[in-house]
């Protein structure tokens, strides 16, 4: 019986000894962020990334746009981070690659009759890209963290009239 209960006890010190820890001391593994740089031009963004191991994250980031006017409504961009830093977990310099679902839409003018009133036709659009991004994530030992992004993106479907899309952030962010 001893040897059963010295061999739980050594099972669950491995177990929770063996749980995934960020070498630098920083906890967690998820992050949650908003873009407060696309924000001033009411492009509204939030993040979620999750931290593989100290250099890789996948993460997805949703935007929509509050403007009238403006053919581009949003979009979902799921993203692959690379952080070569030796020192610290998924933080510093970071190379993106992501993919991107826009969605768009065009008004037309379809028809005028002779009392002038006009028909028109609203055409919505969702097209995909491929993208890049290079930044840089600043992260504190209490979580809070900001980073800086910038790159481009390539859509590939021609009936949306978007042809590249900006991959723009200042977010500030927490990592629990």
């Amino acid at each position: 019986m001893k040897h059963i209960l010295s061999l739980c006890l050594i099972l669950s010190v491995t177990i929770c000894f063996g749980q995934a820890e960020p070498k630098d001391g920083r906890n967690g593994l998820n992050e949650v962020k908003f873009n407060i740089g696309s924000a001033i031009f009411e492009l509204f963004e939030l993040s979620y990334e999750r931290i593989l191991n100290n250099d890789m994250g996948v993460g997805l980031s949703a935007n929509f746009l509050t403007e009238d006017g403006v053919n581009y409504r949003g979009a979902i961009l799921p993203h692959f981070r690379f952080y070569p830093s030796e020192r610290l977990i998924a933080s510093g310099f970071f190379l993106e690659a992501n993919t991107g679902v826009i969605f768009s839409e065009n008004d037309n003018t379809v028809f005028v009759d002779n009392n002038g009133n006009a028909t028109y036709s609203d055409e919505s659009y969702v097209s995909f890209g491929l993208g890049i991004a290079v930044g840089g994530k600043f992260v504190s030992k209490t979580g809070l963290f900001g980073e800086i992004y910038a790159g481009i993106g390539r859509e590939f479907l021609d009936e949306s009239f978007i042809e590249v899309y900006p991959r723009l952030g200042l977010n500030f962010g927490y990592r629990f």
